[in-house]
């Protein structure tokens, strides 16, 4: 199975979203028995010559059913014996994702256009049936990250043939920050994703060749993870300096070849890593293609390079260097070279690069090669607008990026959403409507796929964002409400209902009056309203935990109640600063809430890398290192 070619289907607008899934066929025809009187009715019937893709899958399906009715399921090959099966089926080609349920003759049919895809049957079959795939297992869920109902009697209801197809071709998740991460998080993170129908995890490769690469540590024991279940695996990020740098050669390479390197703003060679490298010079491109090569031969496991210059790097403007064209077509051309050169070593190998920074827009028409992927990253977009809003000028120079790309360049375009982002300092964000919003736009586009950044550390923060995600990328015509209040059942209990007031509260609070980036500070007398309403809600809140006798429920109220004390300590920094309190009340206040993060560190709700955390939270509230000296 090809994990790329995917991508060469999904460039076509989205005209009704009603249409990627739905059901078929004349209605209801009763129920199919499962499992019954302490047995199993049906067994499970793998493909001829099962894939390990396919085999995971069978022994997924035969997991959890017996973790839902306590009875054992068997597996078996496709002989042509009778009796009532659940059978794993391919269909289509590899190009698509599109899978089905149906029922046949007494036999329940779960049909992939892939492997991948058949695995997305079987969650969603498990799905119909009671399981909830809410979050991954990390260790702060003690186990409860997901909900398997009980039930020794075990039907599943046939509604006529179901089918489903997604929207956006790549769904990923990017574990590059890695502030929190250890393997065995990822590997709770992989068994995850295509439960939620993620379909690419990203890693980071190191900027620089001398320190440690988490990826190179990693991949042993991920990739087979990775590998059984389809998951595409990337690879790369902000690190032209990976493969070019005045380090290199025992520190010489600088002073052997001052032309290869970027120039400052006198226009003379420095060996600043930030500068990008001279990409005009030959030299100094063989270089670079021969330690990409290099690199990518190492590591067969890739499916997606990543090749991006430094982060926010400046690129020469020295007038010589301006004759090569726009940033944007000097990084274009370059991408263009290290394409060619993986075709000849990885012919299936994506090579993907960023609309971001110095080269937000894109390159002249015609400079780029349509196979290389792009990914625009708004990195700066404005959460109290949507994505399409004109009434924010930053929101719409990147609306403006995206037309330009679909204007001029015939390849994959796809977006690096900020749905959890690093700056926002773990404050709850959670904005399930307004991922919707802007995934429909993104869809009517069209763009080909949606990335989020996903840290397990404040995971409990964000999960409802990461679940909306999850399935608006899939269907962006989804019913959010629905899919809120189902979270919310499964997550709360019978404390469903106030935790799903809670959340709407936030979405409506928190990027409108918290300490958002490019959120504006508002007048002291709307952040005063906005603290009584998040006063009421912890209220309601304690009261539910008193009441409540779930210890489960209980501890999830807790953590959202910590969600709602740091949102109620940001407000009234914010009232601070609205009221123009001197410096000194404001970092006092400052120094509480950092206090008050770090007392309840490690429950998935708030990270603290304790490496100058003060000085992160003066600057998220204007403060700076001077105001400590005051």
């Amino acid at each position: 199975m090809s994990s790329i070619s995917l991508w060469s289907k999904w460039l076509l607008p989205v005209l009704f979203f009603g249409l990627v899934s739905g059901i078929t066929g004349c209605g209801s025809s009763g129920k199919v028995p499962l499992a019954a009187d302490g047995k199993a009715k049906i067994s499970i019937q793998l493909p001829e010559n099962p894939s390990e893709t396919q085999r995971f899958a069978a022994a997924e399906l035969a997991k959890y059913l017996q973790q839902i009715s306590g009875v054992v399921f068997s597996v078996k090959q496709a002989d042509g014996s009778a009796g009532p099966v659940i059978k794993l089926l391919r269909s289509g080609d590899d190009d698509q994702e599109g899978y089905s349920l149906s029922v046949r003759n007494g036999d329940i049919l779960l049909e992939g256009h892939n492997d991948r895809s058949m695995l997305y049957a079987v969650y969603d079959f498990l799905e119909r049936l009671g399981c909830e795939w809410l979050a991954p297992d990390f260790p702060f869920y003690a186990g409860h990250a997901e909900m398997i109902p009980r039930k020794q009697t075990l039907d599943y209801t046939d509604e006529g043939k179901i089918t489903e197809t997604p929207v956006f071709a790549y769904r990923k998740l990017d574990v590059a920050g890695t502030r929190t991460h250890d393997v065995e998080q990822i590997r709770q993170l992989i068994d995850w994703m295509p439960k939620l129908r993620y379909n690419v995890l990203r890693f980071a490769m190191a900027r620089d060749d001398s320190r440690d690469e988490k990826w190179a540590a990693w991949r042993t024991a991920l990739t087979p993870e990775l590998k059984k279940r389809g998951i595409i695996i990337e690879v790369g990020g902000h690190g032209y300096q990976r493969f070019l740098n005045a380090r290199m050669e025992q520190h010489t390479l600088f002073k052997k070849h001052p032309g290869w390197f970027g120039k400052d703003s006198s226009c003379r060679p420095s060996p600043s890593d930030r500068l990008v490298f001279n990409t005009a010079d030959s030299g100094a491109v063989n270089y670079f293609l021969n330690n990409v090569a290099g690199y990518i031969k190492d590591h067969p496991e890739i499916d997606i390079f990543d090749l991006w210059p430094p982060d926010v790097g400046r690129w020469a403007d020295c007038p010589e260097m301006k004759k090569l064209g726009t940033v944007a077509d000097r990084q274009a051309r370059l991408a263009n070279r290290v394409d060619s050169m993986l075709k000849k070593i990885r012919p299936g190998l994506r090579l993907e690069i960023i609309a971001y920074a110095y080269a937000l827009l894109p390159p002249a028409p015609g400079i780029l090669n349509k196979d290389i992927q792009v990914e625009i990253c708004p990195i700066n977009q404005q959460f109290e607008h949507q994505i399409y809003d004109t009434a924010s000028a930053g929101n719409a120079e990147y609306v403006k990026a995206i037309q330009a790309w679909k204007g001029t360049f015939q390849g994959s375009i796809g977006l690096y959403s900020y749905y959890r982002k690093q700056a926002w300092r773990s404050l709850a964000n959670v904005i399930p409507h307004y991922i919707q919003r802007d995934m429909q736009w993104y869809a009517g586009v069209p763009l080909a796929g949606i990335s989020c950044y996903a840290e397990p550390g404040d995971w409990y923060t964000y999960e409802l964002n990461h679940y909306i995600l999850g399935e608006t990328a899939w269907n962006p015509g989804l019913n959010v409400d629905t899919l809120i209040r189902r979270f919310c059942r499964s997550r709360y209990g019978s404390c469903w209902k106030v935790a799903e007031e809670a959340y709407a509260d936030l979405e409506k609070i928190v990027p409108i009056y918290g300490s958002i980036p490019f959120s504006t500070l508002k007048p002291a007398p709307e952040i005063e309203a906005a603290q009584k309403q998040v006063e009421a809600r912890l209220s309601e809140l304690r009261r539910a935990k008193t009441e409540n006798r779930d210890s489960v429920v209980a501890a999830n109220l807790s953590r959202l109640l910590l969600m709602f004390g740091y949102l109620r300590q940001d407000l009234q920094i914010q009232h601070a600063r609205a009221s123009g309190a001197p410096r000194e009340a404001v970092l006092a206040q400052v120094k509480d809430l950092l206090a008050f993060l770090q007392a309840n560190a490690g429950k998935g709700v708030a990270i603290l890398t304790g490496a100058d955390d003060l000085g992160r939270f003066t600057k998220k509230y204007g403060l700076t290192h001077q105001s400590l000296l005051d």
